[in-house]
């Protein structure tokens, strides 16, 4: 006969708190009979056996053949391992729906609320890592340097790792006891009252999915508030400055709209110029809004705010196409006649003068004449005048003065259909002078080209000289280390 049922249907009974006669009124046999099977004595059928499975949520085997103590402990260990695990995912699941249902505020501020905590865990734990290394150190100071160092860091990493998750325990439980709890217990409220009144309770009332986090009744940490507030006034104070930045475009946009009336002969371009310049300017005015209602705490329309961005949007691009379409029919002119001047400056001819013109490809043309006479075509909207340095290098300065002239010629052109390039550097340059002059000036530019080569030279070869200083004293403060190091290290 097994022992080992006798000894399991014993704990069963009296874990159970039950007596022989309990025993054998619910399995249908009479108290001599469970006396028996405890004592070894008898052994009961299969069907009382099934029946005391059934009862007790037992195996066979482990009823017959093994130690049910042994069992009921295992069972218990991973019925705690199971809830653990439960209770983790449950946390990462009402986490995802707490932050899935709250409001953008309240998003914000919980978020910030968050790093508040890890910055203060971090101040705090942080000296006592650093207490914890120079303690550690100097407790096993008297022993070998190797055994010593291995002791250190291995405490060390053990008292970084205890911190790291000490502060994590502490900010789940922060963010736990501020944030879930209050969210289980509204969420709970809500499913029980269905006709709960939105507004009382910091529900919003456009979206019963969106919730206010945490209501008026719950305290607040003052200083995190108050830091709160400060971060979003800066904010907002940059998103104002921002929609002031929005306002001078939007007044752009506006008065080339109207410029824009300027363009009437070009058909397709002129509509689509129109068009875009208007969705362009609408769509300035939504995000000036957008931008508005967030500095002053005012509720937007996001439904028609969206859906007013995408048309105009979409009018924007149909625009834009309708000019790109208008612009196949225009002729791109680079160097238009029309639009330039021929000019000339004569100058005094000296000993180290040389000539600096952009563009550099200017003809050398010998002459008679005793000056240098320069000879250009320019804008004729713009002047070419000079301006003399210390080291008699002429330099050649463009200004251009009439940008309303220029604009006229420029719309005149646009509405012919023609898109002509207004360049304000000198082109077709000429330079007539004595064959003596002509060579006195290659050579002073070479002379000038020559000494900005060795002045770059200078400053490489000083660089290189100093790059060799740092170098040897970097090399100094290697061995200083080194020295005191196996100074430390003998001691």
């Amino acid at each position: 006969m097994n022992n080992q049922f006798s000894e399991n249907l014993k704990k069963i009974r009296k874990e159970n708190n039950l007596s022989q006669e309990q025993l054998a009124e619910a399995l249908g046999v009479s108290r001599q009979a469970i006396s028996k099977w405890e004592s070894s004595i008898a052994y009961p059928e299969m069907d009382k056996i099934i029946a005391l499975c059934d009862k007790f949520n037992l195996k066979i085997d482990d009823l017959l053949h093994k130690d049910i103590k042994e069992i009921k402990g295992e069972e218990e260990s991973k019925n705690k391992l199971n809830k653990s695990i439960d209770d983790f995912l449950n946390f990462i699941t009402d986490s995802i729906n707490l932050f899935s249902r709250m409001n953008f505020k309240s998003k914000v501020k919980c978020l910030f609320e968050q790093l508040i905590i890890i910055f203060l865990l971090f101040l705090i734990l942080v000296p006592i890592v650093l207490f914890g290394n120079y303690l550690f150190i100097n407790i096993f100071a008297f022993l070998p340097n190797k055994i010593s160092n291995f002791i250190t860091r291995f405490l060390n990493l053990f008292l970084i790792i205890f911190s790291l998750i000490s502060g994590f325990i502490v900010l789940v439980h922060v963010f736990k006891v501020r944030y879930l709890d209050y969210y289980n217990k509204l969420k709970t409220k809500i499913d029980n009252d269905k006709e709960i009144n939105l507004e009382e309770n910091n529900i919003l009332k456009k979206d019963e999915d969106k919730i206010i986090i945490r209501d008026p009744k719950h305290s607040e940490y003052r200083f995190i508030n108050s830091l709160y507030k400060l971060i979003v006034g800066l904010i907002k104070s940059l998103a104002f400055l921002l929609a002031l930045f929005i306002m001078i475009i939007l007044v752009t946009i506006i008065v080339s709209f109207i410029i824009s009336f300027l363009v009437y002969k070009t058909h397709l371009f002129f509509i689509g110029l129109l068009i875009m310049l208007f969705s362009l300017a609408v769509i300035t005015i939504i995000i000036l809004l957008v931008i508005l209602n967030f500095v002053f705490n005012r509720q937007s329309n996001k439904k028609k705010m969206i859906g007013s961005f995408i048309i105009f949007l979409i009018t924007f691009s149909v625009g834009l196409g309708l000019t790109l379409i208008g612009t196949l029919n225009f002729t791109i002119l680079n160097d238009n006649e029309t639009m330039l001047k021929t000019e000339e400056i004569y100058l005094d001819m000296q000993d180290d003068l040389f000539l600096d013109i952009y563009p550099n490809d200017y003809k050398l043309v010998e002459t008679n004449i005793d000056k240098i006479k320069v000879e250009y075509k320019i804008n004729k909207y713009c002047q070419l005048t000079t301006n003399q340095f210390s080291n008699k290098g002429l330099y050649f300065i463009t200004k251009c003065n009439e940008p309303i002239e220029m604009t006229k010629e420029f719309i005149k052109n646009l509405n012919n259909q023609k898109i002509v390039s207004i360049n304000n550097y000198p082109r077709d340059v000429v330079i007539y002078a004595s064959k003596e002059n002509i060579e006195k000036l290659k050579a002073n530019e070479q002379n000038n080209y020559d000494a900005i080569i060795t002045r770059l030279e200078d400053k490489l070869n000083n660089y290189a000289i100093k790059i060799e200083e740092y170098e040897d004293i970097i090399n100094i403060l290697e061995a200083q280390i080194e020295e005191y190091q196996r100074n430390f290290d003998n001691e």
